[in-house]
């Protein structure tokens, strides 16, 4: 079972949205995005925790975007949040299956409102009033012990892992601990009990310790007199069998160290493994048949491989598993670790409030999601927090645009670009990624010609603007327009570059070998390799002589023994002020007005 699906409307930062969910989910966002509202608006649904004046909101509440919450009638909060899967599990079919919704009875709904509950125009926040109920029928309230035991817990980002493990009434550790010891024979208990006392006396009757305690009664009834003595007397915890589990502490270190000094992030992992132990006991005690554990920046605690390790453990999906996770996190550590299904990114809009987009119904065939999943986890997923991206492909490319990017005035980190490049030119599932995520994004691809016949990349930029059609939800292209896309180099390339696909005329080398400038600053590079025998120094001199001269099959061969990656970072550095090529132009220019 899981959430699979959640619905908020009229809410703090959302006007509206609708986002599907997989089994956890990961919220990514910048920061005033929304991620703590999202957290929030289901405490409001299920969150037994949370006391009714919490849930009775404020006119503050509404989206910014409703100018006057009373007109007309009063505006609604509305907060729907769906399940699947329940009916595998008698427990949770039983709860459940009274909220199914009329269109689909393998979903269970159960929806908060918070709208005006008085006759006539609502005139004050006393005039309204939240209602909860199943199944999208008001009708149907909900009880309250199917919001017990689907129960939601939240780790908030700025919590005190260490009090809490110190607190044995608050500590996840006091419910395993105290059935660890039901299940202990009371003979046991009684033995050991006796041994801890008789060496409690003996530890009260050391003559030190017997010394001290006799001055500290001195002190203290001076100080105070006779009439105001305390009588205080050294003892140790107290022995009685029933209350042994109280005395028992957790350790670290192999026992050499308390729990409260360990660091910052080993006591959050400490607690975050108990209490996912503690969810699991009250499973198997059967208090609860669900659970939905809500962790808040959870990188705050933990150092980046930390947070890889613990993460990619707990975001591998088991349907079976009663619990799902739900985590906010600016961590590109966190993001890369995590299956793309359970990705979430809010973004703002200035006019729409913010908007979900997820990765839960992404189709992907599994040697995409494994060349994504790669480049993710290389680059800790920076993609997820860009504001535009460039897909290019490869490290040439790469190297280049931040410094063409300055040529044209724009700095790519100030404004949030990522130039991805995806070694290759296999681009679908990166395009098929920008664009379910909202991100804006321009491709730069080679032609690449091939004598006698079509150019390689003709192909290429079909089949991407096509899926770029599909999965930005355009209507399909016409047979007449296929067509055309092959018969037609003109309206593929003006078609490619609609669809954000901007292509060169050959190659990138070739294509900056025929700038005088960047030709010459290309050839100063090649000029300074000592490794070249005289014949390939006389060919280079030759083409910095007279540019036309230039031979691309041969310029190819010299780079190619210098390394396309090195000889990009070299150029990097000396195009500064020198403008790029047109359509790498056009595909930053893009990006940059998007964004």
């Amino acid at each position: 079972m899981h959430i699979s699906r959640m619905q908020i409307r009229n809410f703090r930062n959302f006007k509206s949205i609708d986002v599907p969910l997989a089994k956890n989910t990961v919220l990514i966002g910048e920061n005033r995005a929304g991620k703590s509202n999202f957290i929030h608006a289901l405490r409001l649904v299920l969150d037994t925790s949370l006391p009714d004046r919490s849930r009775s909101l404020k006119i503050s509440d509404f989206w910014d975007g409703i100018e006057d919450p009373f007109a007309q009638g009063g505006s609604s909060i509305e907060i729907d949040v769906d399940f699947v899967g329940f009916e595998a599990n008698p427990a949770t079919h039983a709860l459940l299956a009274d909220f199914r919704v009329a269109d689909d009875h393998t979903v269970a709904r159960i929806s908060y409102r918070f709208r005006p509950d008085c006759e006539g125009e609502p005139s004050s926040e006393a005039d309204f009033d939240y209602i909860i109920f199943g199944g999208g029928d008001e009708t149907r309230s909900v009880p309250s012990k199917t919001r017990r035991r689907l129960v939601l817990d939240v780790l908030h980002a700025l919590r005190d892992a260490e009090s809490d493990l110190e607190n044995w009434r608050k500590s996840p550790l006091r419910p395993l601990v105290e059935d660890a010891f039901s299940r202990v024979p009371d003979s046991d208990l009684v033995s050991v009990s006796s041994a801890i006392e008789g060496a409690g006396e003996a530890l009260l009757e050391l003559t030190e310790i017997t010394t001290l305690e006799a001055t500290l009664r001195g002190k203290l009834l001076a100080i105070g007199g006779p009439r105001n003595d305390i009588d205080a007397k050294f003892g140790i915890l107290s022995t009685d069998p029933s209350r042994l589990a109280n005395i028992l502490k957790l350790f670290i270190d192999g026992g050499s160290r308390d729990i409260g000094d360990a660091s910052l992030g080993s006591a959050n992992l400490a607690l975050l493994t108990l209490q996912l132990a503690e969810y699991e006991w009250k499973r198997a005690q059967n208090e609860q048949d669900f659970t939905i554990i809500a962790i808040e920046e959870p990188e705050a605690h933990l150092h980046p491989q930390l947070q890889r390790k613990v993460f990619s453990n707990l975001f591998q999906e088991s349907l079976e598993t009663p619990q799902s996770l739900i985590v906010t996190t600016h961590s590109p550590n966190i993001a890369s670790v995590t299956p793309f299904n359970q990705i979430v990114l809010l973004r703002t809009h200035e006019d729409k409030g913010t908007v979900a987009h997820s990765l839960a119904k992404l189709a992907l065939a599994e040697h995409e999601r494994d060349d994504l999943q790669g480049y993710l986890t290389t680059t800790r997923a920076e993609v997820f927090f860009s504001s535009g991206i460039i897909f290019v492909e490869g490290p040439s490319e790469e190297a280049l645009l931040p410094a063409f990017s300055a040529t044209l005035g724009h700095d790519l980190d100030a404004l949030g670009i990522t130039v991805c490049s995806v070694d290759g030119v296999d681009f679908e599932p990166y395009l098929k990624l920008a664009t379910m995520l909202g991100i804006p994004f321009s491709v730069i691809t080679d032609w690449d010609p091939v004598a006698g016949g079509k150019a390689l990349g003709w192909a290429r930029a079909k089949k991407l603007l096509l899926t770029n059609r599909k999965f930005g939800g355009k209507v399909d292209a016409t047979p007449e327009q296929v067509t055309r896309l092959d018969a037609e180099e003109s309206f593929l390339r003006g078609s490619a570059k609609n669809h954000c696909i901007y292509l060169n005329t050959t190659t990138l080398e070739i294509e900056l070998s025929q700038d005088p400038y960047l030709a010459s600053a290309l050839l100063s590079i090649l000029s300074e390799q000592t490794s070249f025998g005289q014949t390939l120094k006389n060919r280079i001199a030759k083409y910095q002589a007279n540019h036309s001269e230039i031979v691309p099959e041969k310029l190819m061969l010299m780079i190619g023994y210098v390394g396309k990656g090195r000889l990009s970072r070299e150029l990097a550095k000396r195009i500064v002020g020198i403008q790029p090529p047109e359509y790498i132009k056009h595909a930053i220019e893009n990006v940059v007005a998007k964004v």
